[in-house]
């Protein structure tokens, strides 16, 4: 098995060799122009295929590992791969599912809506005549990607070898699409980034995630929702050729691209800074426009998850950037961050701030969106990339997201005004916050939690083999949290049934029994900041 694997990947490494002789080496030897070597490099990438294509997706986001015209240029890789025969469509399903193509669908469409790197999509129907979509693995994708991968890995060991090629470490980036590439490999994995998403997007009339088909779905085989709607990519490409026929069948359809483009971010926004979790590759071929303008979303192989905390950070760092505090903007994009031993902070924070004033200024005088914010983020990632330092992973997504988000608005609506649209947003986020927070079952939950907390820290002191003094203390501060915290939920809960059954007086209620419970919980923890962190003075542990 490892022999069969370890020719795989010699074999594979001559292929890489022949396209890079071709590509690039006898370029070279004949003086071709620089100018060239990025398209050059795009058309290596969609020759070899498999991980490659991977590669070069990845890369046309990292700004701040290669220079910008080669970032530009692998945006346009292509995600249209050719299609493998029916035979092969069939042999995966009928062994991943161990019956026959025709007892599992009622009719099966071998010739695919979507063919791309990992796999393709045939439109189908269930016995019960629901339509679906499947999506099967292309065969030979997880040995061709291993072989690709140690390649990468070969390849990235002997770049880091050389120092002055500079940060981030080449094995860090392929680490990274590695991770990438084996989520996209395991279907299992979208399957779960569609559920989770979908669960996000309950009742949002803006976006609509196809229903998850569990018993049809497994690593190599995906079964959804067939998502009946115009395709993003149909838009831009009749945008681009201006092919006005197509358009006006959409406007007559009552379709509005301005209003298509306002969708498309607003559900960006809405995953990323509200949900913390957010589809990461929402190029054109994987967005499709519903009635009402609403967006239905596919191919879920890459989801972005944010912790509260990078959450938090992000919305802090897009808020100052659109206040115009350029200072807090920065402290919070440092924090994304990885520095070399080779990088001056110092003097990378001053460029940071140079680039981020230039946006600001200039947007103040021509506001214009989307070309001007991209403009923007590449030549903050070109400093980045200019300092030897590098992304964290979950900055890289979130770079993916919105830069592919930006480029898509563009497209659909040049003059799209996307900072007036994300102040909106961030408005409105922050009156919903605000109504959440005045939630009764929400203080209740909080007060709930504070608690105990409040138990499990005094718990923990109490646990420390304390002098009995001190025992005694923290025992006393307990009791004083516990019947405070205890007042306070009497009181949420007392505002909320008397409001709820519209008797008068309910405020005035809730407040006499809120008050004793603030002033036992401000002498609690008063209390509780005088006790010992550490052993006593008596060395006590």
């Amino acid at each position: 098995m490892t022999g069969g694997r370890r020719v795989g990947t010699w074999r594979r490494a001559f292929q890489v060799l022949h396209v890079w002789l071709r590509y690039f080496a006898i370029p070279a030897v004949r003086r071709r122009p620089a100018a060239g070597r990025a398209q050059r490099a795009q058309k290596a990438l969609e020759e070899l295929g498999g991980a490659w294509v991977k590669l070069g997706q990845a890369l046309a986001l990292r700004f701040d590992v290669l220079p910008e015209d080669y970032c530009l240029q692998f945006f346009q890789l292509l995600y249209q791969m050719p299609p493998f025969p029916a035979e092969e469509v069939r042999s995966v399903i009928e062994s991943e599912f161990g019956r026959p193509l025709a007892e599992l669908f009622r009719r099966f469409d071998f010739a695919p809506i979507a063919a791309a790197s990992i796999g393709q999509v045939h439109r189908a129907e269930l016995p019960d005549g629901a339509v679906v979509a499947v999506k099967v693995q292309r065969p030979e994708i997880r040995d061709l990607a291993r072989a690709d991968l140690r390649l990468m890995r070969w390849i990235a060991r002997a770049i880091d070898l050389v120092p002055w090629l500079g940060r981030p470490s080449a094995r860090r980036v392929v680490g990274e699409l590695a991770r990438w590439t084996e989520e996209e490999i395991d279907f299992r994995n979208e399957a779960r980034n569609l559920e989770l998403l979908m669960r996000n997007a309950a009742g949002d009339p803006l976006e609509r995630d196809p229903r998850l088909y569990p018993a049809l779905t497994t690593s190599r085989v995906l079964t959804v929702e067939y998502l009946d709607g115009v395709p993003v990519i149909d838009i831009v490409t009749a945008t681009r050729q201006g092919d006005e026929t197509f358009l006006r069948d959409l406007a007559a359809r009552g379709h509005d691209l301005r209003r298509i483009a306002s969708h498309i971010t607003w559900n960006a926004l809405n995953q990323i800074y509200r949900q913390g979790c957010f589809h990461a590759d929402p190029h054109p071929a994987n967005l499709l426009v519903l009635p009402g303008d609403a967006i239905g979303y596919v191919d879920f192989g890459i989801v972005g998850r944010l912790d509260p905390r990078a959450t938090d950070s992000l919305r802090r760092f897009a808020e100052s950037l659109f206040a115009g505090d350029v200072e807090r903007a920065v402290d919070e994009f440092t924090g994304w961050l990885v520095p070399s031993r080779r990088t001056d902070f110092i003097v990378a924070r001053h460029d940071l701030v140079e680039a981020l004033r230039r946006y600001v200024e200039s947007a103040r005088v021509a506001p214009g969106g989307v070309a001007e914010a991209t403009l923007f983020e590449v030549e903050m990632f070109a400093v980045v990339r200019r300092h030897r330092m590098a992304l964290v992973p979950d900055a890289v997504r979130y770079l993916k997201a919105v830069l592919t988000t930006e480029a898509t608005v563009k497209e659909l609506d040049p003059c799209f005004d996307l900072p007036a649209h994300e102040n909106e947003f961030f408005e409105r986020l922050s009156r919903i916050e605000a109504i959440e927070a005045c939630d009764p079952q929400r203080i209740a939950r909080f007060l709930l939690d504070a608690r105990r907390r409040a138990g499990d820290l005094l718990d923990a002191l109490e646990r420390g083999g304390r002098v009995a003094q001190r025992v005694a203390e923290a025992s006393a501060v307990r009791r004083s949290v516990e019947v405070g915290a205890a007042l306070a939920i009497a009181a949420t809960l007392v505002l909320t049934v008397l409001t709820w059954v519209g008797a008068p007086g309910a405020k005035f209620a809730a407040i006499a029994i809120a008050l004793p419970a603030v002033v036992l919980l401000a002498v609690a923890f008063r209390e509780a900041s005088r006790l010992p962190w550490r052993g006593g003075e008596d060395g006590t542990q």
